[in-house]
């Protein structure tokens, strides 16, 4: 009996082995993988444009992949500027705390740690920046690869499933469409509780006259989309700052921001998710950061895909109520 027809090779298992295979090509070919991801993403824009404006398809490719990419590295300046703008304020509050309460136990321990804390986030983002500019390489690889994916998607949006094997095809294109919905709907999601609590952070700070308040609200607001960050982490050590050395009304009104942003946006998200989805937005919340502390920046890839199965797990006879 050879190996392939052992008992082990069940077509269950034939299929889940399949199926890893191309989760890990898709982790290590992040330029390639990436590139259709996007070019999926962005070729409704492009078929938008082709059809109602009747602008020649390699044009619309050309202009909707142009405005998105310049979209995506103005929206990476923004983070850079705002990072390196915010960090050292909050390094000079930790830093006046830690020397006027030096004698105090538990205060330096912990302003220590916040600030080795700020110190590996500024390195990071450092390293990323440098990193951009040292993976050229893989930036025109990406931009090729999308050119080409945008072209292959005037035919069948699906080309790529060519690639998995006939048996397996229409129900993984079927799932991949799916999963890819989901993300959609909850990428509008995440930019509609963007929007919300950076124009909220907005008005907050510019009544408070802080400086670079729009800089500031911006990279607190995107901090709040990534899993266990959010404006506390910004706003609680301030406002703390700002009561310990007795400026009790402006520690107030930040608490006070904190609050109303926290349950502002908490209304919003809920009402959001309940007309997007049907799962419960704690469970989204739980799969998107088990995503992203498994995987790193490559669980946003497999989150769409992780959120389907739960939707699927959750309409079980097994499971359901």
């Amino acid at each position: 009996m050879s190996k392939i027809n052992s008992p082990f090779f069940t077509p269950i298992r034939i299929k889940f082995l399949l199926f890893l295979a191309y989760l890990l090509a898709i982790f290590y070919l992040l330029p390639l993988s990436g590139a259709i991801f996007f070019s999926y993403l962005i070729f409704p824009l492009v078929y938008f444009f082709h059809t109602k404006f009747h602008i020649p398809y390699f044009l619309s490719i050309l202009c909707v992949a142009s405005f998105a990419l310049t979209l995506i590295a103005l929206l990476s300046f923004a983070v850079v500027q705002s990072t390196l703008q915010l960090l050292p304020f909050l390094q000079n509050l930790i830093t006046a705390f830690a020397t006027q309460y030096e004698s105090h136990p538990f205060f330096p321990m912990l302003s220590e740690k916040f600030s080795t804390l700020l110190d590996t986030f500024l390195t990071t983002i450092l390293a990323m920046t440098k990193n951009v500019f040292n993976s050229l390489f893989d930036i025109l690889l990406f931009l090729l690869t999308t050119f080409f994916a945008l072209l292959e998607s005037k035919k069948n949006r699906l080309w790529f499933f060519a690639f998995v094997p006939k048996s397996y095809r229409a129900d993984w294109q079927r799932y991949f469409t799916k999963s890819m919905s989901l993300f959609s709907l909850f990428l509008l999601v995440e930019l509609q509780l963007f929007a919300l609590t950076f124009l909220l952070l907005c008005i907050g700070f510019t009544i408070l006259q802080f400086d670079g308040a729009i800089n500031k609200a911006f990279l607190i607001a995107l901090a709040d989309c990534i899993p266990f960050l959010g404006i506390g982490l910004f706003l609680v050590p301030a406002a703390l700052y700002f009561f310990f050395i007795h400026e009790w009304l402006l520690a107030l009104a930040l608490f006070g921001l904190y609050v109303f942003v926290q349950i502002t946006r908490q209304l919003a998200e809920s009402k959001l998710w309940s007309h997007t989805m049907q799962l419960r937005m704690t469970y989204t919340f739980i799969i998107s950061a088990g995503a992203f502390l498994l995987f790193g920046i490559y669980g946003i890839l497999i989150s769409p895909l992780l959120l389907f199965i739960a939707m699927k797990l959750k309409a079980h006879p097994i499971f359901a109520r």
